[in-house]
């Protein structure tokens, strides 16, 4: 989480030594207008915004305009990194070797010093000035690691070094590291799995801090989630990718120009030059509401004329007010303020307050759709890298060089529709991603299944593609007959148009005689008998999970209120992952969405990302058969009967066994999947704090 608006503040790190600091370097080669901050792969706020976003549309710069910028004087900025003692880097000679102990640049709350830090991964075939290293902070936790460049990197110059919190780690445990990265195992394990992460996409949250209120949707959760990963060993056999921003181009293929505008503030030029590119607006299903409109029906007139204040619901089902003007010129004179006082090094720091940030949540700040954080100075920028990060994960999955790979990204798309941001959603990820995929590859990629098992309906998702043939889209959620947040998802909305049969919808409800939360059984009957004939028939070239963990047990009744445990999530991964390798040659990629609760959102996401490893790689955490993984092969009856509605539906469009069409049908999974002895399968979720243990290394 963080701490403090790090625009706020700036300090520099004094030299320590009694010696007089050497004279100061001339601009580095690579990165001639760097300020000292992290690269354009880093999380820092003191890097140049605009400059990284009209890098990202405008790519290609001509040798005369590189040549005149290397030859500018030094840039007011750089004066910055005398005080950090940038000396002659060997990064020139690319020396560094994995494992090893440097020191590198990091943020603090309100300072840049120099740290310890060891190179976990390289960035090596790029351009020599696109040169990115991956660095793990000793002493810190993992989610502190980053992408840098090498000119942010040093040998170690003094005896007394900077650790994080925890003090240093073992020599030895990066050794170890060191030697499984260069082994055959270590390079056969990159080249399966990937990961992709950017700590910018942490500077999305309340400007409260959740302070006040704690919000779902915070930086933690990256946070638990990387923790996880480390303390379970994992972290070694990804593949890292780095992230990037999206550009204007790659959202209009599912989002309307004026939304892109809201969150994606934009240059003159751009709005001459895309201002005729917005997308035709897509006709709008019957069935299919927004969840805006849901919570927030429509003031009568009378009310509107004596502008009172309008209440809302939130999705926790507490009241919101919208706030009134005066609050909302509050706050953008604060972020206003707050801008100008940032780094001198940031060019046009300034505020996005987009049309809809109207709603006065319960902590005091301004939210949008009800209870939708955003930061007026970092929720833009994250909600574009955590798009544009899934879309640089797909690229090497689609090309061959990895088979599969698990976005870790922030704030979550499913809820996002092409026009209106809520559910704690600004652009729809996973729709960005496939539509993308669709137009770039369209020799290879013709067909693709997106799979949502996250506990709220998708409903951006379903709207984007209901008229689509060519998008499969199976929503597995939590309904309650329309009565379950964001109220959309029924059985019969089955698409329209061309896409008639391409949208299924296993809503859950539970049972008016027996009412009971749906929980692992429950989940993977539903892929067993739904997910899988259908994909089969189907026949997708790839294969997208929005994969949210709020199903899983430990969340409130307003958030999940389902009991999926850690083994449950493992169970349907190994599922989809063996679909993807018989269908589509293994391209399967899943990305985070929901997950609250961060004890049970850390396990269950790691149980269920370590199915993606080959085979034997982690042998006591992956699942290789489905004998005896289950205490009960009998879905509760609120699902039978959830699955008859389902049935009842999707057998216009796709083919189903006899047996299963049979009225006596009861959904059971193979005899065989029941465990003998039900504690060997059931895993204790322990409601006290969990206490980290001491890991070191990768």
């Amino acid at each position: 989480m963080v701490a403090s608006d790090p625009v706020l503040k700036t300090s520099s790190y004094r030299h320590s030594s009694n010696s007089p600091p050497p004279p100061p370097p001339p601009p580095p080669p690579y990165y001639p207008t760097s300020d000292g901050n992290l690269s354009t792969g880093s999380s820092t706020t003191g890097s140049s915004l605009k400059r990284r976003r009209r890098s990202t549309r405008h790519t290609t710069t001509t040798n005369a305009n590189t040549k005149q910028q290397s030859t500018t004087p030094v840039h007011s900025a750089q004066k910055k990194l005398k005080g950090l003692n940038l000396t002659k880097n060997p990064y020139r000679s690319l020396s560094w070797k994995i494992g090893e102990q440097v020191e590198a640049i990091k943020w603090t709350d309100d300072a840049k010093a120099w740290y310890c830090a060891r190179i976990v991964d390289i960035l090596s075939d790029q351009p020599p000035d696109e040169l990115l290293v991956f660095v793990h902070y000793e002493g810190w936790p993992a989610d502190e690691a980053d992408w840098i460049s090498p000119t942010l990197i040093r040998s170690p110059m003094r005896s007394q070094l900077l650790y994080g919190p925890r003090g240093a780690e073992s020599d030895r445990s990066w050794k170890d590291y060191a030697a499984f990265h260069e082994s055959a195992s270590g390079q056969f394990a990159r080249q399966h799995t990937g990961i992709v992460q950017d700590r910018r996409m942490s500077l999305h949250c309340c400007p409260c801090h959740s302070q006040e209120t704690i919000h779902p949707e915070r930086p933690d959760r990256i946070s638990a989630i990387l923790q996880a990963f480390h303390t379970n060993r994992m972290l070694r056999y990804f593949g890292r990718i780095h992230a990037r921003e999206i550009t204007t181009q790659e959202l209009l293929r599912v989002h309307t120009f004026q939304h892109v505008r809201n969150y994606y503030p934009l240059d003159d030029d751009d709005n001459n030059n895309d201002s005729n590119e917005e997308r035709p607006k897509r006709k709008r299903p019957l069935k299919v509401t927004s969840i805006a409109a849901l919570l927030n029906p429509v003031v009568e007139e009378q009310q509107q004329q004596q502008q009172q204040p309008r209440v809302m619901r939130g999705v926790s089902g507490g009241v919101i007010v919208q706030a009134d003007r005066e609050h909302i010129q509050q706050q953008h004179r604060r972020f206003s303020t707050a801008a100008a006082a940032a780094d001198a090094s940031q060019s046009n720091p300034q505020p996005n307050a987009p049309p809809g940030l109207v709603c006065k949540m319960t902590c005091g700040e301004l939210g949008i759709s009800v209870d939708t954080t955003f930061h007026p100075l970092y929720s833009s920028l994250s909600a574009r890298i955590a798009s544009g990060a899934l879309l640089a994960l797909v690229e090497p999955i689609v090309k061959g060089q990895l088979r599969n790979g698990f976005a870790l990204i922030r704030p979550p798309g499913h809820h996002a529709e092409d026009d209106v941001a809520m559910g704690f959603c600004f652009y729809n990820n996973v729709a960005v991603a496939v539509a993308d995929t669709l137009d770039k590859y369209p020799t290879k990629i013709k067909k693709i299944l997106i799979i949502d098992w996250d506990i709220h309906h998708g409903n951006g998702t379903q709207k984007i593609f209901y008229d689509n043939p060519n998008v499969l889209y199976i929503s597995i959620h939590r309904w309650d007959n329309g009565k379950f947040y964001p109220f959309s998802g029924a059985p019969d909305e089955c698409g329209e148009g061309a896409g008639q049969g391409r949208n299924v919808n296993i809503a859950f409800s539970a049972s008016d005689e027996k009412p009971k939360p749906m929980g692992d059984t429950e989940f993977v009957a539903a892929i067993y008998h739904f997910v899988r004939p259908i994909a089969k028939q189907f026949h997708p070239d790839m294969i997208f999970v929005s994969a949210g963990f709020d199903a899983a047990e430990g969340h409130p009744e307003n958030l999940g209120g389902y009991n999926v445990t850690p083994r449950g999530y493992a169970l349907m991964t190994k599922m989809i992952k063996d679909l993807a390798e018989e269908l589509c040659e293994g391209r399967l990629v899943l990305t985070l969405e929901g997950g609250y609760e961060l004890q049970p959102l850390a396990a269950t996401c790691a149980s269920s990302v370590v199915q993606l490893f080959a085979p034997d790689t982690l042998p006591e955490q992956q699942i290789t058969h489905f004998k005896r993984t289950l205490n009960a092969i009998k879905p509760n009856l609120g699902a039978v009967e959830s699955f008859r509605k389902v049935l009842l539906t999707q057998q216009k469009y796709w083919q189903f066994p006899e047996s299963v069409l049979a009225s006596s049908f009861r959904f059971s999974l193979p005899n065989d999947w029941r465990a003998t002895d039900s504690f060997s399968t059931r895993p204790r979720r322990d409601k006290k704090p969990v206490k980290v243990p001491a890991v070191e290394g990768y």
